[in-house]
């Protein structure tokens, strides 16, 4: 498991620092969790992707933050 996937679930899940990264890799490998961790590393959330399209087809809808 890359060392990326596994800070991301370390952050998600907010694991010990005393827990090292072959615990991690061992207890997550093949889950849920690691498997959205690698996706959120790679893309943007789903809800951003929809923002940022409906942004483009209709700018006077964008959220004001």
């Amino acid at each position: 498991m890359e060392k990326s996937i596994i800070d991301a679930i370390r952050e998600k899940e907010q694991l010990p620092d005393s827990m090292t990264d072959g615990d991690i890799a061992k207890e997550y490998k093949g889950t849920y969790t690691a498997a959205r961790a690698a996706i959120s590393r790679d893309h943007k959330p789903l809800d951003q992707e929809i923002n940022d399209a409906m942004a483009k087809v209709l700018p006077f809808m964008r959220k004001k933050k």
